[in-house]
């Protein structure tokens, strides 16, 4: 499809050169000196380019009319005057009134219409590392003005690219050594292995580093174990994991006494809020996590759970039972002074399944419906596997979370934590 080429203001032999140099590529238009018509031919059909005279319209309707076609329909305009000077905009092109010549016209639209998809596709590009916006549109500005447009935008392309590459390596390098922080602070398997017996861990983050995490601390004769899921994903969620980790243990292991998982997670919520100052003045923030924690006692086999919105599965001979967890969050001042937790006390038997997660695997969008996979996906994922090992368990939810998320994005952290009552 040609290209629109419409001329408004520009008068004489120059015009009729440059429309003749243009005619077998572009669809050349002359509007004369009508502004009025030059405007309503944008309501029509927006064309790719806007070439104007400014001393020929005067200076005053000469910028009202670029910001109607500029500002508005973001169309591309070569103003020809006698001011040299370069616009703010970067997709307003000058050329000095003092070029006759029809060729260095055509040139100039030929090097506007045929760089400008490419210097789109650069700029999208570019978008993605804030830092380097500003200083490459300001570049692409100056190249603008330049007879030798493209060796010299080549030039400074390359330079762009590879200092955006070397912030980008910066940026992973620092994201990996995140990395490399929060797996420091989740136990190994080993140590999950020790503790709970057979079990397994699904933990699959969004990002690299992840805002939900598990944890897990003995105290006594007691086990804790969660699934926490803390606001947000990525960095931010890792660094509220960060905070809610060191917090639980220091909240576990201070005192004299084993605590239950009810005052843990009410300890756990003022411990967030003032951490966080989210109880000073005007401080509307609502960062904090959810949370499934659990104390298990292997010699008695009593389980104590209690949820900040999270639940808990129980399989029991072949029939699974859902204990619902509270409905406040931890952290956040959005249920100032309701927070609060309650215990649900769970005498384990022997081949007894237990299963705590975060939201995300049921959040997870997929199938042929593009829907959630929902939480009775889970509990009747979890019932008709029952024969399985936990570690088989393990591989099954992988290849079925897989399968089921397909094409589609991954749309927040996945943890499942699952084990075996023995």
């Amino acid at each position: 499809m040609a290209k629109n080429v419409l001329f408004l203001g520009v008068k004489g032999e120059l015009l009729e050169a440059v429309v003749e140099l243009l005619s077998e590529v572009y669809s050349c238009s002359d509007l004369g000196v009508d502004v009025n018509a030059a405007l309503s031919r944008l309501e029509e059909q927006v064309p790719d380019l806007y070439v104007i005279h400014e001393s020929v319209l005067g200076e005053e309707v000469t910028t009202d009319l670029i910001s109607s076609v500029h500002s508005v329909y973001r169309t591309p305009v070569l103003l020809i005057s006698d001011n040299n000077s370069v616009s703010d905009s970067e997709d307003i092109y000058h050329m000095n009134s003092g070029f006759k010549d029809p060729v260095s016209v055509k040139y100039m639209i030929d090097t506007i219409l045929s760089f400008g998809q490419k210097e789109k596709a650069i700029k999208e590009e570019l978008n993605m590392y804030k830092v380097q916006v500003e200083e490459l549109s300001e570049t692409n500005a100056h190249l603008i003005t330049a007879t030798f447009r493209e060796r010299s935008l080549k030039k400074e392309l390359e330079a762009s690219k590879a200092l955006i590459e070397e912030q980008s390596k910066k940026i992973l390098d620092s994201i990996n050594y995140s990395l490399r922080i929060q797996q420091s602070i989740i136990p190994a398997d080993s140590v999950f292995s020790e503790a709970l017996g057979d079990h397994f861990v699904y933990y699959r983050p969004k990002d690299v580093v992840s805002g939900d995490f598990p944890w897990m601390l003995c105290k006594d004769r007691y086990v804790y174990f969660a699934a926490v899921d803390c606001t947000g994903h990525g960095v931010p969620g890792a660094m509220m994991s960060m905070i809610g980790n060191l917090l639980l243990n220091a909240i576990v292991l201070n005192g004299s006494y084993s605590k239950s998982p009810a005052e843990i997670l009410l300890e756990l919520h003022h411990s967030v809020v003032s951490t966080l100052k989210q109880d000073a003045e005007g401080n509307k923030a609502a960062d904090g996590m959810d949370a499934a924690l659990c104390r298990i006692d292997f010699e008695t086999g009593e389980l104590l759970f209690s949820g900040a919105h999270l639940p808990l599965f129980l399989l029991r001979n072949g029939e699974l039972e859902v204990f619902k967890g509270d409905k406040f969050p931890v952290g956040g001042m959005q249920y100032r002074n309701r927070n609060s937790y309650s215990d649900h006390v769970i005498q384990l038997q022997k081949g007894d399944r237990v299963f705590v997660f975060s939201d995300g695997i049921i959040d997870q969008v997929g199938g042929p419906e593009k829907m959630k996979w929902m939480s009775a996906s889970l509990r009747e994922f979890i019932s008709v596997n029952a024969n399985l090992s936990m570690e088989e368990l393990k591989e099954e939810v992988h290849r079925v979370f897989e399968e089921y998320k397909g094409d589609n994005k991954q749309v927040d952290d996945v943890l499942l934590i699952g084990l075996q009552y023995p």
